[in-house]
């Protein structure tokens, strides 16, 4: 995604949920001045991703989807990693950091890169997270800048399948990604979904 096309969207998106590009640049400022060595650059992504199969695991996934699962590659999004936990073993995880620090400190010790999202609602995680972890990625919904990057998308599983195709990945297969939601989630959540289900229609994932 050209991030002209992203800001289209990301304009939207702050328009309808209220959001701050302020907040949202300063929390990205915020986790590059507290990582300081720890930022690792882009091409870790693209060496694990480029033209490979990958599954992108959504928070909707089902145990009965488990056995489904056989691209070479795996990624988790956010609280999807809660559900697939000793079941699948995730090489890359994407997430704004809403698991709990001692998963994510784990996840890093057993050689999961890590990507993690600054945004205005999250200062307090990132304060948290970022001091107890090595290295990891890091993304913004904003100007991306010094090893903080920008490859588009909204909610942590949206831009999981944005960023492997930003990666050159062959194939992209979505498990646990369910738009209708039937009156299960808020809605606000359903709001973010449509989002999500929107960003993924445009970049042809859907």
């Amino acid at each position: 995604m050209r991030l002209e096309e992203w800001f289209n969207f990301y304009s939207q998106i702050i328009s309808e949920f209220g959001y701050s590009q302020q907040e949202d640049e300063e929390a990205a400022r915020l986790m590059h001045s507290l990582a300081k060595g720890k930022l690792l650059d882009a091409e870790v992504l693209k060496n694990l991703i480029h033209g490979r199969s990958v599954a992108v695991i959504g928070g909707g996934i089902q145990k009965s989807e488990f056995e489904e699962v056989k691209e070479d590659l795996i990624i988790t999004a956010g609280k999807a990693i809660l559900r697939v936990e000793n079941k699948l073993k995730p090489a890359i995880h994407v997430t704004d950091m809403e698991e709990p620090d001692e998963l994510l400190v784990r996840l890093e010790k057993e050689g999961c890169v890590l990507v993690l999202h600054a945004h205005g609602d999250n200062v307090e995680r990132i304060r948290s997270v970022v001091p107890k972890l090595c290295k990891f990625v890091a993304t913004t919904q904003s100007q991306p800048f010094d090893r903080v990057y920008n490859f588009g998308g909204f909610t942590d599983g949206d831009r999981a399948a944005i960023m492997a195709k930003e990666m050159g990945a062959a194939r992209i297969k979505l498990y646990g990604f369910r738009f209708g939601s039937g009156g299960r989630v808020d809605n606000v959540k359903a709001r973010k979904l449509k989002w999500a289900e929107k960003l993924l229609r445009h970049e042809g994932l859907l």
